[in-house]
């Protein structure tokens, strides 16, 4: 890949938002992506090289959350900080990526700003939070509070990849998610929380756009018929597919995902 991202920090009246921009084509295209513990901003290279295929046809635009979030916030923060960014980048109608907690700020974006997306497309993500995956999202952010680093990476690493590929690649994820600051955490514990009271039954009705929500059969956080539900929901806009053998973080996973997103963008 020929391409460093660009990285940024957006001003909006909501927050301030860290974003990183690549690729070389025309077409915008916005990740809003899951829950980390740390910036996403050092491994803006790394989402570059996963996305490859799309340097040439998509400007590409990695729009982490608010660096200093208010306490209590909720989905339509999230919507809200995201819409402000975009609008501040003179992005329209993008075909949007959102993963996981990414993708329960998409809902909420799609919804209350129907010009900033043309389509949708959702990874492990859910309608509606269930008491299985707020109860993980609020022990991971109890372990954030205490300071508990080790304890949460463990958590996180070991609800979000599949056995295998824990194992396999153990030593590299945990030193990915070392060294958060105690901010970090603050913060982290912050959006866990955020997500706890969606419900996205009312709006997934009211989005018009495109939608494609992909699940994965082994995920520990939101279950396997998560996505099969969000396509139930929406409507006719909207369809599903689940990958049967993976786990929650079947978008790192899964060596046809990036292929997938790809054929659903260019769908006439």
């Amino acid at each position: 890949m020929n391409h460093t991202p660009a990285t940024q920090t957006i001003c909006t009246s909501s927050a301030q938002c860290e974003c990183a921009v690549f690729g070389r084509g025309a077409k915008p295209l916005v990740i809003l992506p899951g829950l980390s513990i740390k910036s996403l901003m050092p491994f803006a290279r790394a989402v570059a090289d996963r996305y490859q295929k799309f340097l040439d046809g998509y400007k590409i635009y990695l729009l982490d959350r608010p660096l200093e979030p208010p306490q209590n916030c909720g989905a339509d923060f999230l919507a809200q900080a995201a819409a402000e960014a975009l609008d501040s980048l003179g992005v329209k109608g993008a075909c949007v990526v959102g993963i996981s907690a990414g993708g329960i700020a998409a809902q909420a974006l799609a919804k209350s700003r129907p010009d900033l997306t043309a389509k949708l497309f959702l990874g492990s993500t859910c309608a509606k939070m269930t008491d299985t995956a707020a109860a993980i999202i609020e022990g991971w952010a109890r372990l954030a509070e205490e300071e508990k680093l080790l304890e949460l990476n463990q958590a996180f690493a070991q609800a979000v990849y599949t056995p295998s590929f824990y194992e396999r690649y153990k030593d590299a994820i945990m030193a990915s998610l070392a060294g958060a600051t105690s901010a970090d955490l603050k913060r982290f514990a912050t959006f866990a929380r955020a997500l706890l009271g969606f419900d996205a039954s009312d709006i997934l009705p009211k989005i018009k756009c495109p939608i494609l929500a992909v699940g994965a059969g082994l995920d520990k956080i939101f279950g396997a018929d998560a996505a099969p539900q969000i396509a139930r929901l929406a409507g006719t806009s909207a369809r599903s597919c689940v990958y049967k053998n993976y786990g929650h973080a079947v978008y790192d996973e899964a060596p046809d995902y990036p292929d997938r997103i790809l054929a659903f963008f260019a769908e006439s």
